[in-house]
């Protein structure tokens, strides 16, 4: 697999290239770089790695935003790493009332990067980032920032500021790092006695696999879990937006 995305690199750089199969899937961990000139056009195109370059996707300017975040009961300090998951980028307007403009899936690695791509939004306009996990608090970056030369690298993990309202968790001393919320499992914004009372049940039941109640990422629903989500629920923690 690695030979193959090599090659088609080498590719892209050079010539504008069309694949005859419906879908191309770039797992986590390889890189794509499409210079300007060059395209890449398939039914379907999946990036879980990395993206740079100036050229195309299916003939779209793509907007590639280079993300570092944290998920709190995925990250290890011990390891100064976490469990890679899938997360749901959204881009929205810096003005009330504030709408969705794009959305990106895309999973993050173990040292919390991920490269997101977007179509739909413009170099020199004020987004805000917006993080959203399937079992953790929707976080928004701190300030609405800009896309240049189709590029945006934003880092949530040095500060609680780089989230808007501070709306992070320390989750290591050394380095210093802090994460996303977890523990709201039903997604309603807020981590209380719902969200308990899912993992406790899940927990009762042996429930296993990728499932939301999972708040840790280890597969396994177990009191683990529900201590993430008792403690955020006491500490009354919520989502904060603009």
């Amino acid at each position: 697999m690695k030979n193959i995305i090599y090659f088609t690199t080498l590719l892209l750089i050079f010539a504008s290239i069309t694949f005859s199969q419906s879908s191309i899937d770039y797992q986590t961990g390889t890189g794509l770089t499409v210079q300007p000139g060059a395209d890449i056009s398939a039914g379907q195109v999946i990036i879980n790695g990395t993206y740079s370059g100036g050229g195309t996707i299916n003939g779209n300017q793509a907007y590639v935003l280079n993300l570092t975040t944290f998920i709190q009961g995925f990250y290890n300090s011990s390891s100064n790493n976490m469990i890679s998951d899938t997360v749901i980028i959204c881009l929205r307007n810096a003005v009330s009332p504030f709408a969705k403009v794009d959305s990106a899936k895309g999973v993050l690695t173990p040292n919390g990067a991920g490269s997101f791509i977007f179509f739909n939004i413009s170099n020199g306009v004020n987004y805000y980032i917006v993080i959203r996990h399937r079992n953790s608090i929707e976080t928004w970056s701190s300030l609405a920032i800009t896309f240049s030369s189709g590029a945006l690298t934003y880092d949530f993990t040095p500060t609680a500021n780089k989230a808007y309202g501070n709306n992070q968790v320390q989750v290591d001393n050394s380095p210093i790092k802090f994460a996303i919320y977890s523990g709201d499992v039903n997604q309603d914004g807020v981590v209380d006695g719902t969200d308990a009372g899912l993992i406790d049940n899940a927990a009762f039941n042996f429930l296993v696999g990728y499932v939301p109640t999972d708040v840790d990422g280890n597969n396994f629903v177990d009191a683990s879990d529900a201590a993430i989500a008792d403690n955020n629920a006491f500490n009354f923690v919520t989502k904060i937006t603009p």
